[in-house]
């Protein structure tokens, strides 16, 4: 059995290559598309709360088998992927989830977006907004500059607290990109609030990672875009919760012929409050799997101004993409191998 602790994971993503990155993309779309033919490999999550803490139990059969034990506390979310042999249950490998959990979403989210800017255009000087400063958006920043790694002259930041935003661009990403300029910008005077409209005009990607009952993508940010863009959502994850402001879902996308890209439709529309509390139907809906399948039903992404991707995540992309960290890791005889479990 193989352990990978946070360290060793985190080491083994950050050094991901473009057409690693790719490898990775596959085997998360495989697992979707299993999802999608059998329902039923995902069996009911079970959550049980105390005064201190929420914890979830999430499993996932079919090619892969493992389960994800999570627990949200004031220190944040905590817990760990086990991935088991599908013949005989015998534990292949534990992964610590913090980061895991963070790079399979922002891996989720990538689908959609070469799909709207597919890899193989030039492109250059576009600017990547994302709000947040927690993994979710690290890593979103993260795999957005590995999979086009030429294209971004400029990062941007945004969060409720403007010196976090400030310090993870000093401390983290700008000793690594020299050649990308990273800033900071707030989000809650309406000084900031008039700067980051500006800042949309040239912006092509957008990631909001923040868990919020109030809209941080707006409308009038999105209709300053001067060309086309990608907003793909993962913060808001309860019926309560909304990321993206409902004009930019019915008259920007799904009024101009779009769809919003998930990946559940099921799922979504149970726990994103942004379809729930804007009264988005089944039908405006397309899954990750069917948009790689149904070449017609995807044409919009490839033609639309805007594509909006919301996720809620699925254990299985867990199980799947913590299967093949595990195969990587053992490729690079990296993490803590226990003999005789």
């Amino acid at each position: 059995m193989l352990v990978l602790t946070e360290k060793v994971i985190t080491s083994l993503l950050q050094n991901l290559t473009q057409e690693d990155a790719v490898s990775y993309q596959h085997v998360l779309l495989a697992a979707l598309a299993e999802y999608e033919k059998n329902p039923e490999i995902i069996p009911p999550r079970i959550v049980t709360t105390t005064p201190h803490c929420t914890h979830l139990f999430m499993a996932s059969t079919g090619t892969h088998v493992g389960m994800k034990a999570i627990t949200g506390s004031r220190e944040g979310f905590k817990g760990i992927t086990t991935i088991l042999d599908k013949h005989n249950g015998y534990p292949l490998g534990i992964v610590n989830c913090a980061t895991l959990t963070a790079f399979r979403t922002a891996l989720c989210n990538s689908l959609s977006l070469v799909k709207f800017f597919p890899l193989d255009k030039e492109y250059s000087n576009d600017k990547l907004i994302i709000f947040g400063v927690g993994d979710q958006a690290i890593w979103h920043a993260r795999l957005a500059l590995i999979l086009y790694p030429n294209r971004f002259s400029k990062v941007l930041f945004v969060n409720r607290t403007f010196a976090k935003a400030e310090r993870l661009c000093e401390e983290v990403f700008a000793k690594d990109y020299p050649t990308v300029k990273f800033e900071a910008r707030g989000m809650t005077t309406e000084e900031e609030k008039g700067k980051l409209l500006n800042e949309f005009k040239d912006a092509s990607v957008v990631f909001t990672c923040i868990p919020t009952s109030v809209p941080t993508v707006k409308k009038e940010y999105v209709d300053q875009c001067e060309g086309r863009c990608f907003i793909g959502a993962i913060g808001s994850y309860k019926p309560h919760m909304t990321e993206i402001d409902g004009g930019i879902l019915k008259e920007t996308v799904i009024a101009q012929g779009g769809k919003i890209v998930v990946d559940s439709v099921d799922h979504c529309l149970h726990e994103a409050g942004e379809l729930i509390i804007n009264n988005i139907q089944r039908e405006d809906l397309i899954d990750i799997s069917t948009l790689y399948s149904d070449a017609a039903s995807g044409k919009f992404i490839s033609e639309g101004k805007v594509a909006v991707s919301k996720l809620v995540g699925l254990c299985i992309m867990d199980v799947w993409v913590g299967s093949h960290c595990l195969d990587q890791a053992r490729k690079q005889g990296v993490g803590i191998e226990i003999e005789n479990f």
